[in-house]
């Protein structure tokens, strides 16, 4: 099967590949939608200080992820790539890829526009609060105070900004990014997965830097190849 022409192909392949993209719809320029309201805390809520999650926690977890997955949104983490769309694609149902945005995507979606044109593109986008949800986040109390309680923030997989700036981001969702994926999940169903902070987990996931150098060269010169044949 190749890359095309049909537009179901070249989705079926991005999916399978775990590369990051949109499907649009075109239409009017109209209003871009007003930001998310923004949650105190995020994903999983939040926990006292001394909090360890369990693996009973972890099934919650996986239960509140299936419900938000299984409604017409749950479409828009399947485009997400990295870290968001693998946990995605185990759940989504990919036949959903090429139905095109929900119907409040004028709502709650996100509009791209190049400030002249009398039409935009509208997709649905992931809040932080879903993308929270699907990582796995839960605001833990450190016990200090500083007007507000403290919180330190760690979840059972790396939030898509601390997956972007590791070595194991390469655009795509390579075998050695599945082998990673495959030994967390078994570190968790076994009982000796660690939650970790977005810094710990630049940290356990950087690898090899020069990947990434190598991704974001390719990148610049796919843009500008581009740039030329278009």
């Amino acid at each position: 099967m190749g890359w095309g022409p049909d537009p179901q192909e070249i989705i079926f392949h991005l999916l399978e590949h775990g590369v990051e993209f949109r499907v649009c719809c075109r239409d009017a320029v109209g209003i871009a939608p007003e930001p998310p309201l923004a949650f105190r805390y995020s994903g999983l809520g939040y926990r006292r200080a001394g909090y360890t999650p369990t693996f009973k926690d972890y099934g919650v977890y996986i239960d509140l992820c299936d419900s938000f997955f299984d409604c017409p949104r749950g479409r828009a983490a399947l485009f997400a790539g990295g870290i968001v769309g693998r946990l995605a694609r185990d759940r989504v149902n990919e036949d959903l890829a090429s139905l095109g945005p929900t119907a409040d995507v004028f709502m709650t979606g996100v509009r791209f526009w190049d400030g002249q044109s009398s039409t935009a593109y509208w997709d649905d986008g992931l809040t932080d609060q879903e993308i929270g949800l699907i990582c796995g986040v839960y605001d833990v109390g450190t016990g200090a105070t500083n007007d507000d309680p403290q919180t330190s923030r760690i979840s059972w997989w790396p939030l898509p900004h601390a997956f972007r700036s590791s070595g194991l981001n390469t655009g795509w969702w390579s075998p050695d990014c599945e082998v990673w994926f495959q030994q967390r999940q078994a570190a968790i169903k076994q009982g000796t997965a660690k939650l970790l902070t977005q810094t710990e987990w630049k940290h356990v996931t950087k690898y090899y830097k020069k990947t990434r150098e190598v991704a974001i060269a390719s990148e610049m010169v796919a843009g500008q190849f581009l740039s030329e044949a278009l």
